[in-house]
């Protein structure tokens, strides 16, 4: 066992996960994202989205917008329409829109104008992340989403 993480059958809230941990010889290897990712893999099962538990600790904080801004990241890089909605990328992901809004605002990248969010897709911070990917292509921890046998329970 390298660590854990508690979900609630039917959150009110929509929450994703109530609790991770990663056991203390396993930290900082990559076991706590891949948790995180599969608490969103589950979530984006299920047809939802998600967010953890709130409040977040300040480790838990930083662990999740790491997260978040590698998979938004990785979705705006391969983005090719003009308009895009958090609504969509939320869809997408299965990252509930207000952790969406508040990564993009801390990166820079989103600004209200006239009544309206918009997406600033800033060519030097995705061109910095594709290259950060290509030179850090450690053995990173995943989930094979094929290798999931697990249906939701139907209401």
């Amino acid at each position: 066992i390298v660590g854990y993480f508690s979900k609630e059958k039917q959150s009110f809230l929509s929450y994703n996960v109530s609790c991770i941990l990663t056991l203390p010889p396993y930290q900082r290897q990559g076991y706590g994202r891949m948790l995180i990712d599969f608490s969103y893999l589950l979530t984006k099962t299920e047809g939802k989205v998600g967010s953890p538990e709130k409040p977040l600790s300040d480790l838990g904080l930083i662990s999740y917008r790491s997260y978040w801004k590698k998979v938004i990241l990785e979705y705006l890089s391969s983005y090719e329409a003009k308009d895009i909605s958090i609504k969509n990328v939320s869809s997408q992901t299965g990252i509930n829109a207000y952790d969406i809004v508040s990564t993009l605002q801390s990166m820079g990248m989103l600004k209200y104008w006239k009544g309206k969010h918009l997406v600033l897709t800033q060519k030097e911070i995705l061109d910095e992340f594709r290259a950060k990917l290509k030179k850090h292509r450690k053995n990173p921890k995943l989930i094979d989403p094929k290798c999931l046998h697990w249906k939701p329970k139907v209401k």
